[in-house]
């Protein structure tokens, strides 16, 4: 009896030789296409800049505890700059960004309103 005949009985032998090669190329063509659907760029930034775009992560219009806007701000940006008189400088993809604020007191806290994101006050 040949080996197909067992393999398709459900004997204990290996499919032939043709059987197995089909098998590892559609493997090796599924990782194929796995791989080429996966492709992402990795966008060139340096470690003086911000890994994100600054509209990705803030938000115009947005009103943010100091604490919680300085964990974004260093979460995704590395050299950020901050000025007493309400802005934050940002590097991303090689320029400046400047964010704008204005300060909120409500009930006693202080909030923080997103004015502009690089001198635009909206998307």
């Amino acid at each position: 009896m040949s080996n197909r005949g067992l393999w398709l009985e459900g004997g204990t032998t290996f499919p032939d030789r043709s059987s197995r090669a089909v098998a590892v190329g559609l493997a090796l063509a599924w990782a194929l296409l796995i791989a080429a659907r996966n492709t992402q760029p990795a966008p060139f930034t340096s470690r003086f800049e911000c890994g994100s775009d600054p509209w990705d992560f803030l938000r115009v219009g947005e009103l943010v505890e100091l604490r919680s806007l300085a964990f974004l701000v260093e979460a995704h940006c590395t050299n950020a700059k901050y000025s007493p008189d309400g802005w934050i400088e940002l590097s991303y993809g090689g320029g400046r960004v400047d964010v704008e604020l204005r300060r909120i007191d409500i009930g006693g806290a202080t909030y923080f309103k997103i004015v502009s994101i690089g001198g635009v006050a909206a998307p």
